[in-house]
């Protein structure tokens, strides 16, 4: 009857589950070591009736380039203007080139690319052709008459040139062009190529490419 009334004390003292490593303590551990001392693992999964390793560049990064886009840093427009000129003294099959490069730390998503070939006449014929090329469209390409030079792969099959049209324009995300916008890391070349087809009579023939797009946030290496 003497304990009737009395309430047993329990002691709420917060401490750690078990004794571990502490997450600050995991700072400078390469997953070697980490996975030698029991604190990391390698997550398995079924794959096709197999136990496969997860691929984390698939699981996690890859599909970070579905977002970068949303990041705009920057835009691209005419201030990103490149000019290959052919100068009055050019004979026929002179080749003239002009380059844009990626900067260092930028990505670009580029929707759309203007290339003006130089105005000609009826009486002059067709002057200059232009075309140009993607550093980063290096792989092999099998394909009848390709060639893939230092510069990378033209993007159109053959130069373009009529004497009725002195403007040519990619849409990127258009049917028929590449379906989505074109992704340039840094360090890509975007390369103008103008060729002399025609004699010159005394002017300089400028030919110009212009990148439209942004810059955005880099978040796949």
């Amino acid at each position: 009857m003497e304990k009737m009334g009395r309430q047993k004390l329990v002691d709420k003292t917060i401490v750690p589950q078990e004794a571990g490593v502490m997450p600050q303590q995991l700072s400078g551990l390469n997953p070697g070591v980490a996975l030698q001392q029991r604190l990391g693992f390698y997550p398995l999964g079924g794959y096709k009736g197999q136990t496969v390793f997860f691929d984390l560049d698939k699981l996690v990064n890859e599909p970070l380039a579905l977002v970068e886009g949303l990041y705009s840093l920057d835009r691209l427009d005419a201030r990103d203007i490149i000019t290959a000129s052919i100068p009055a003294t050019g004979v026929i099959g002179d080749i003239v080139i002009a380059q844009l490069t990626v900067p260092a730390g930028e990505l670009w998503l580029v929707n759309r690319v203007v290339v003006v070939s130089p105005a000609q006449t009826a009486a002059e014929g067709q002057i200059v052709t232009v075309n140009f090329r993607l550093s980063s469209w290096q792989i092999p390409d099998t394909r009848v008459g390709t060639t893939v030079h230092d510069n990378g792969r033209s993007y159109w099959p053959a130069a373009q040139g009529t004497i009725a049209v002195d403007t040519y324009t990619v849409d990127f995300p258009a049917q028929g062009e590449l379906g989505a916008e074109l992704r340039l890391p840094a360090g890509s070349i975007v390369t103008l190529v103008a060729t002399l087809t025609a004699v010159n009579a005394s002017a300089i023939l400028a030919a110009t490419l212009t990148p439209f797009g942004r810059k955005i946030r880099r978040l796949v290496a």
